[in-house]
């Protein structure tokens, strides 16, 4: 049975055991500076990225929508370390994340939020999370933990649906531009 998974509205307490939204109402301290002609909302999002002689980079993924209805049967997470979306243009997207049972998604807690186009996230290290969900095609500045030059490492676990276990899938109305 395929059920349709509720897009929920982000929410710092209902994304935080998940990760941090990055904006600028997140910061706890802001400060002046550049001779007053800025203001810097003081770390917003804590990021995990040096652990196991990793380093941090920052990359840009550009990221396609997928098929309607969008069915999730893939999981990934970053045992290691924190990784930040930040979309480059504003344009509203999607995570669907889970929590996690015998050191895999658990199925049952998977929870989809809708991200404003001017928000970004961090997902925490060790959560599970779907690949990019975009509505059209985006562009995101991607801050994660590299080792060696290398993409995929020690920092990447995937985990792909079996076929009966392929149960949501997220249902998106699309207005045509005018």
């Amino acid at each position: 049975m395929i059920n349709k998974l509720k897009i929920e509205k982000l929410s710092t307490e209902s994304f935080l055991p998940f990760g941090d939204i990055i904006n600028k109402k997140s910061s706890s301290k802001e400060l002046s500076i550049n001779q007053g002609t800025t203001v810097r909302h003081h770390n917003i999002s804590e990021l995990k990225l040096t652990d196991q002689n990793g380093k941090p980079a920052i990359s840009i993924f550009s990221g396609s929508p997928r098929d309607i209805p969008i069915q999730i049967k893939i999981m990934e997470k970053h045992p290691i370390a924190s990784q930040s979306f930040l979309p480059i243009q504003n344009h509203d997207w999607l995570v669907v994340v889970s929590k996690e049972k015998n050191d895999l998604p658990d199925l049952d807690t998977l929870r989809c939020f809708k991200v404003d186009g001017n928000l970004g996230i961090t997902y925490k290290a060790n959560v599970w999370h779907h690949p990019l969900l975009v509505k059209k095609k985006q562009d995101f500045w991607i801050i994660d933990r590299i080792q060696d030059e290398e993409i995929s490492s020690i920092n990447l676990k995937e985990y792909h649906f079996k076929q009966n276990e392929i149960k949501y899938i997220i249902i998106l109305i699309i207005t045509p531009p005018k």
